[in-house]
């Protein structure tokens, strides 16, 4: 920054609630291994396919009394946003919440508990196991500072994943050290036009 004559600023966050790794899975703790028939208001499954969100959706409403507000990447913005106002309204019939990881992109939603469905997902290429850093960002959404929960809580609906989210949980994600940051499609056009040889069309940019 200093290099490019820019302006550079640093802002520190720091969490106000507590937040809690249960003591064993919710798929212990339910009528039947697995199932979603203890779920209880302000609960966010968090699943990473889309159909294995409505599949969930569809199970908590035909078991349970609660109804289901959805979140995930695809959802156009103004849908995702919809959803997650009548999830965050007292009044709303619609208590439990189903996202992808979608919901660590900025949305204030008022989750008491995250449950991972699975603590693995698909890369594009074949299926990961989730990274550190990835499910401490998702958990951390709940029990935020101004929502109606004082504290957050977070777990699995397998037991076998219990470990993987405590390990996770417990370690200190490293500082990172540098960034990068991309052109923009101006940045690219200005350089184009200074060096005034090369065109957008050329195969030299790429």
């Amino acid at each position: 920054a200093k290099f490019c004559g820019d302006d550079f600023e640093i802002r520190h966050y720091e969490r106000f609630t507590p937040l809690y790794v249960a003591e064993e899975s919710f798929g212990a703790a339910s009528d039947t291994l697995g199932s979603y028939s203890k779920v209880q208001s302000g609960d966010c499954v968090i699943a990473f396919a889309r159909n294995d969100i409505f599949a969930i959706k569809r199970e908590i409403e035909n078991t349970t009394p609660h109804k289901c507000c959805v979140i995930y990447g695809s959802l156009p913005p103004q849908i995702r946003a919809e959803q997650a106002r009548r999830f965050n309204d007292p009044d709303s019939d619609y208590d439990v919440l189903v996202a992808s990881d979608a919901i660590g992109m900025g949305l204030n939603l008022n989750i008491r508990r995250i449950i991972f469905n699975s603590m693995f997902k698909s890369n594009g290429e074949k299926i990961v196991q989730l990274d550190q850093s990835a499910i401490k960002q998702i958990s951390g959404r709940a029990g935020r500072k101004n929502s109606p929960h004082s504290i957050g809580e977070v777990t699995c609906r397998d037991p076998s994943d219990m470990d993987h989210l405590r390990k996770s949980m417990s370690i200190e994600i490293p500082q990172i050290k540098k960034a990068g940051l991309l052109p923009t499609a101006n940045h690219i056009k200005l350089f184009s036009a200074t060096l005034e040889r090369f065109n957008l069309s050329d195969n030299e940019i790429n």
